[in-house]
């Protein structure tokens, strides 16, 4: 008797489920499709074939780890650190607790 190609063995469903559930945690893990093989010990085309069924059966995978970050370059900032107090002549105070740019202070002064 011929395997019907519809019909699936317990053996094929139960790979199926196993790795359809590595895909759900791949997709929470944060990492890679590349990092997530490595740290699982899977071979990395098996689970390109895997997650193309689990496409095919649940629509598009979003993944977690690209998730709209963007690199972002921040400048270098001169600031003062610690407890700031400026002292106006006419007695006026102004604390500051934390970080302040000099150039705010600067203004502040002018």
């Amino acid at each position: 008797m011929k395997k019907n190609q519809a019909m699936e063995s317990p053996t094929d469903q139960t790979l199926q489920q196993l790795m359809f559930s590595l895909i759900d945690v791949w997709k929470s893990s944060g990492r890679t499709q590349q990092e997530f093989c490595q740290e699982k010990e899977l071979d990395y085309n098996k689970f390109q074939y895997w997650l193309r069924k689990y496409k095919t059966a649940h629509g598009p995978v979003k993944e977690e780890s690209s998730r709209g970050f963007v690199r972002v370059k921040v400048k270098e900032v001169e600031k003062m650190a610690g407890c700031v107090e400026l002292i106006y002549p006419d007695g006026r105070k102004l604390i500051f607790y934390q970080a302040v740019e000099a150039s705010f202070l600067r203004s502040l002064m002018a």
